[in-house]
């Protein structure tokens, strides 16, 4: 699965699984641009490291004029961007009439909005190549939320959307573009109070999905290493009979 001389943004990169994906694929000689909202985790994450194929940009991903302007400096000085992967996001654990309407929003504008401002800018580039994978890390969290989760299971299941959106988007134009949105599992991250899987077991699993072959579909999701497939309701199983629909 090689990667060697690709050149990868990955978010979220000062700790846990962004980090883990930075080390992985800086020893496999790929260029590796890490983003996060502060510049202390990623200095830590850069001495980790220890090579020059990682490049570290503070840029908080709500800010859609910093990611613009973050990804005009990287085509600049690496000329292309390969591969787009979306980790950032914040996991407030409050209950919902407990968080203001500010907070409710912030995690909604890194967890989605920061997707989709990072999506905006890179897939212009990715469609000039002809050539593009966005892994869009997610979770089932909308499907059965959890007490005090109600920004993050809402980000989520948006984030579902927006994946498969982006892949509708490219269609058949584009073959080899394609929008995964990745759920790894339950991770040892701050994020679940350091409980889980180590995040540098995903790392092979990452690659998996960025060595995909063209000619598939540009949308789908990945749970682990392996494709999710979600069961088709009753009623969608009719309609496919009766009416030979595809939606």
């Amino acid at each position: 699965m090689d990667i060697k001389d690709k050149v990868i943004v990955i978010t979220g990169a000062g700790s846990g699984l962004g980090r883990a994906l930075s080390l992985g694929f800086s020893q496999r000689d790929a260029t590796v641009l890490g983003l996060g909202s502060q510049e202390s985790p990623l200095i830590e994450t850069e001495s980790l490291i220890r090579s020059k194929r990682f490049h570290r940009y503070v840029v908080d991903v709500s800010d859609a004029d910093a990611v613009t302007k973050f990804v005009q400096l990287a085509i600049v000085k690496h000329g292309r961007i390969d591969v787009l992967i979306n980790n950032a996001a914040v996991y407030p654990k409050i209950s919902f009439l407990e968080q203001n309407a500010e907070s409710w929003m912030k995690a909604i504008s890194i967890n989605l909005g920061g997707v989709a401002n990072c999506c905006r800018v890179v897939l212009p580039i990715m469609m000039g190549q002809g050539y593009g994978r966005i892994i869009n890390v997610g979770s089932f969290a909308d499907l059965a939320p959890i007490k005090n989760s109600s920004a993050y299971a809402a980000s989520k299941g948006g984030l579902r959307a927006l994946t498969k959106a982006i892949g509708a988007d490219m269609g058949n134009d584009y073959p080899d573009i394609i929008c995964v949105e990745w759920i790894p599992g339950h991770l040892n991250t701050q994020m679940s109070d350091f409980t889980g899987m180590d995040p540098a077991d995903c790392v092979e699993w990452a690659l998996k999905i960025i060595n995909l072959p063209p000619g598939g579909r540009n949308s789908m999701i990945y749970e682990g290493d392996h494709e999710h497939i979600p069961p088709k309701s009753l009623r969608r199983r009719i309609k496919e009979k009766l009416m030979f629909w595809r939606g």
